[in-house]
């Protein structure tokens, strides 16, 4: 039966197929939601009023069959795989991924769009995208533990601990970028760019000073209250405080803060599986393992 590489094809169509195809832990990709509306709000946020440039699909008998899309920052040529999502026998699958690929890669190509790393971020149980992944000559660069937190309306600070941390201010800049930035080197986001974020709404940088006014440790969370949702991003301590509670004190905080300001009624976030001291604090706060995701990278270039 023929097969046909779509160049067009209804957001919410999309968004509904990666949402049901994301619920299982074989299919699930981790830069991808599970609710359709949110994906769908995310696919207007990355790839803009050209869709068709940014996202391949695959359909039989105008049934969508496969979807990658490719989120693309064209100012460092890096690339996060939304995908391949395919709904096919098991023998096809591998088929069926590279059309898709070979589509969405001739269409970044003959848009002179240049690609200097593609990041893939799929379920250990994922087997055919990390079959897939390998066969292009991807790297695994790590492990991460994706934990959540559904009680957040049980977390409470005394006024002790809520005078401790208080949002940033101007003159404590610096100190923040140097410890952010020698704490999370080479991080998605510097500590220009977390500053840059602040006068976004729903975004939250709390720090713990000390005496003198220097930074002893920090937060910083984002969040989503139309889905009643947030994610803490980084959280860090300066070695010199390390083991006096003062990550515990920090993760109180925003979670209270996401919970109070932004009715947000579940937080996610991502940790190193080799990071155990993080793992630590995170389950004594509440969260619990959802999934375990393996990040490739490939270094190719297509220019």
């Amino acid at each position: 039966m023929e097969r046909i590489i779509t160049q067009i094809m209804d957001k919410s169509v999309i968004a509904e197929f990666i949402a049901e195809l994301n619920q299982h832990h074989e299919h699930h990709i981790g830069y991808c939601g599970k609710d359709a509306l949110e994906i769908e709000q995310a696919m207007m946020d990355a790839f803009g009023d050209q869709p068709d440039l940014w996202i391949s699909t695959l359909s039989e008998d105008g049934q969508l069959t496969g979807v990658l899309g490719m989120d693309i920052d064209t100012d460092t040529g890096t690339v996060e795989l939304w995908g391949p999502f395919i709904q096919c026998a098991p023998e096809q699958w591998q088929e069926l991924a590279v059309r898709l690929w070979e589509q969405g890669i001739n269409k970044l190509t003959e848009n002179w769009i240049h690609i200097r790393k593609i990041y893939g971020f799929y379920n250990e149980h994922h087997a055919n995208a990390i079959t897939f992944m390998k066969d292009k000559g991807a790297k695994l660069g790590s492990r991460q533990v994706i934990l959540h937190n559904r009680s957040l309306n049980e977390v409470s600070l005394d006024q002790g601990e809520n005078n401790r941390i208080q949002t940033i201010a101007p003159d404590q800049y610096p100190s923040f970028i140097q410890l952010h930035d020698s704490t999370f080197s080479g991080t998605y986001y510097d500590g220009e760019t977390l500053i840059q974020r602040l006068g976004k709404e729903h975004h939250y940088l709390y720090v713990l000073s000390g005496s003198e006014g220097e930074i002893r440790g920090y937060v910083y969370a984002e969040a989503d209250p139309e889905f009643g949702e947030g994610s803490i991003e980084y959280i860090a301590v300066n070695p010199d405080y390390f083991r006096q509670g003062l990550g515990s004190l920090l993760l109180k905080k925003v979670l209270y803060e996401l919970n109070q300001e932004s009715q947000v009624s579940e937080i996610r976030l991502c940790v190193d599986e080799t990071n155990s001291g993080a793992l630590s604090l995170y389950r004594k706060a509440g969260f619990e393992t959802e999934h375990v995701l393996e990040l490739y990278q490939l270094d190719h270039m297509y220019e």
